[in-house]
């Protein structure tokens, strides 16, 4: 699809940059603290990307004290803020609950909604949305205990906590081959991250994340895929290979942009992609996370409003596409500003 015309920040006075204090992980592991962290690594690129467009911002924190941040948003009515809120009070599963309050202040945001931040934190609600779209995901089973195992799907099977993101809860030991695994490995998610485990049947394929930006008219930007350079499964980016960049697991893992897919494999990739992004509300960008086995694009997650710092994949993409740091930046608030204007004027 053709990428939107390049938008304008004329209409932008100020822009407010939002992220969250990171507090520490609230459950799971303690090293999970780590990907919290790199929230700051956003706030500081976008900094400079307006720094570099000329445009005027402030930066605001969303710490314990809510009331603060509505008096200081409202003291200086920023035309748009950027989005970057990752959790409330250390806890992700209220990032939806940052561009509500932005709604409620009629303050025009980027990034995703917050339907779709909600939608896409719970995995299962995730899937069962893009089964009803007939978007391949792989069969899939929520346990709140093992007693509810119903037994129909096939292993090897892959187990996660069913509302984290990140890779959080994530390790090789999420790789099931036999019933005891499968018992050990739901309990632990249960019992260390105070919520139902996401069992689905392990898809051996090509690694995909797709990148997608636009708002009314999405784009899919290069794809990126992670090639696993070691022999044996699971070939999975658990959290250590995602977020420990002295470890074996992140060496191992290596992301090429673009990926080298046929022309048909790429387009049906990409459609796949695009659908996902839809049926899931998701605006402005997101990351389409899927493994790609015998012709057949599996969508695993959705991932709206993901990591977007210098690093990570969405900017590799970013990248790929010839496509300044800058520029993305001026494209998002574009987006947001549009979405306020009355229909009557588009």
């Amino acid at each position: 699809m053709a990428a939107e015309a390049s938008p304008s920040t004329e209409s932008t006075s100020r822009v407010g940059i939002l992220s969250n204090e990171v507090f520490g992980p609230l459950r799971g592991e303690d090293v999970d603290y780590v990907s919290e962290a790199e929230v700051e690594e956003q706030a500081d690129a976008v900094q400079k990307a307006l720094e570099k467009l000329g445009l005027e911002y402030r930066r605001f924190i969303l710490g314990e004290n809510i009331e603060s941040l509505v008096r200081e948003l409202k003291d200086y009515r920023p035309s748009v803020v950027i989005n970057l809120c990752e959790a409330v009070f250390g806890d992700s599963h209220l990032e939806m609950d940052v561009p509500g309050i932005l709604e409620l202040l009629r303050m025009p945001y980027t990034g995703s909604p917050p339907l779709s931040l909600g939608l896409c934190q719970d995995k299962g609600l995730t899937k069962y949305l893009l089964e009803a779209n007939g978007i391949p995901t792989p069969r899939f089973q929520v346990l709140e205990t093992l007693e509810d195992w119903s037994g129909q799907l096939s292993y090897p099977l892959f187990v996660k906590p069913l509302r984290e993101d990140a890779s959080l809860g994530i390790t090789k030991e999420s790789y099931i081959t036999r019933p005891k695994e499968l018992e050990k490995r739901v309990q632990y998610v249960v019992d260390q991250y105070g919520q139902p485990a996401l069992v689905e049947e392990y898809i051996s394929g090509r690694e995909l994340n797709v990148a997608v930006l636009g708002d009314r008219e999405p784009e899919v930007l290069p794809v990126s895929e992670i090639l696993f350079e070691f022999s044996g499964e699971p070939k999975i980016v658990d959290y250590s290979a995602k977020w420990f960049k002295d470890s074996q697991e992140y060496a191992k893992t290596v992301p090429a942009c673009p990926a080298k897919l046929q022309a048909s494999e790429r387009h049906t990739v990409e459609q796949t992609a695009l659908q996902a992004f839809g049926a899931l509300h998701c605006r402005d960008y997101a990351r389409i996370d899927i493994r790609l086995r015998q012709g057949i694009p599996y969508v695993l997650e959705a991932n709206p409003n993901p990591d977007i710092s210098p690093d990570a994949g969405f900017a590799r993409s970013l990248k790929a596409a010839g496509i300044p740091y800058e520029g993305f930046v001026k494209r998002i608030i574009s987006y947001a500003i549009e979405r306020e204007r009355p229909r009557s004027n588009k």
